[in-house]
């Protein structure tokens, strides 16, 4: 009887060391996306950087609005294909009024973190941005960003990637 339950042991054992460690979740959220354009004569490109861990997304962006760049943070929670962004700071404009923290010129009047209810959507290969309906509603294969390996010299400074990888592990 014990020959055969070592036996037994033995292969259940051999079994569970030969089964491979169940593949990790995909965050399709994590990557950079970029696209670019020429504005009186100059290339001028926009991106977002995302840091995804499990449902938990942060990101960098930098968008080009009325002749001036705006770069922002902004952390969120993703559900499927949709990344559902809750708070954002930055430089004041269209997407948030609140300076982030550590980074807000002295006496800025609103400095932290702003509520917000913009969704990013990846369709198609492309980062997709709105508010109020899902981002890939109606969504053009000719619009919206794609995903690229490298952001070059574009990219955000190494204080924004170091943030985005603190925020990703939980410290914001």
């Amino acid at each position: 009887m014990r020959l055969a339950t070592a036996v037994i042991l033995t292969i259940t054992a051999g079994i569970a060391a030969s089964t491979a460690a169940p593949a990790l979740t995909p965050a399709p959220f994590e990557g950079a996306w970029m696209s670019c354009d020429t504005w009186q004569g100059a290339e001028i490109c926009e991106y977002k950087m995302l840091a995804q861990r499990g449902n938990r997304v942060c990101g960098v962006q930098r968008y080009f609005a009325t002749n001036a760049y705006y770069e922002q943070r902004f952390v969120g929670t993703v559900k499927a294909n949709v990344a559902h962004i809750e708070k954002i700071c930055g430089d004041p404009g269209s997407e948030t009024d609140t300076h982030c923290s550590g980074r807000a010129p002295e006496g800025a009047e609103k400095v932290g973190w702003q509520a917000t209810d913009r969704r990013l959507g990846l369709c198609s290969g492309r980062l997709f941005g709105s508010r109020n309906r899902h981002p890939c509603a109606g969504a053009s294969r000719l619009v919206g960003m794609p995903k690229v390996a490298d952001l070059g010299e574009q990219g955000p400074e190494p204080e924004e990637r170091a943030w985005l990888a603190a925020c990703a592990a939980g410290n914001e």
